[in-house]
């Protein structure tokens, strides 16, 4: 295993962003499989929310405070 790849987030694998598609996770992932694009595709890349972004293992946002 590269030293790179123990420190990725395990959702992203070190990219930072994910796909997300409504359609994909309402049809168990027939639409919009991943690695593939569709013109009429509701899906986008966005920052991933494990890693708040920076594609490390460990970097999620940190908990809300309940007051």
């Amino acid at each position: 295993m590269s030293e790179f790849r123990k420190f990725a987030c395990p959702r992203c694998l070190g990219a930072g962003k994910v796909f997300e598609c409504e359609k994909q996770v309402a049809s168990k992932g027939s639409c919009c499989p991943s690695g593939t694009l569709h013109d009429n595709c509701p899906g986008q890349r966005i920052s991933c929310h494990a890693c708040n972004g920076t594609g490390l293992r460990g970097y999620g946002a940190p908990p809300l405070l309940q007051d």
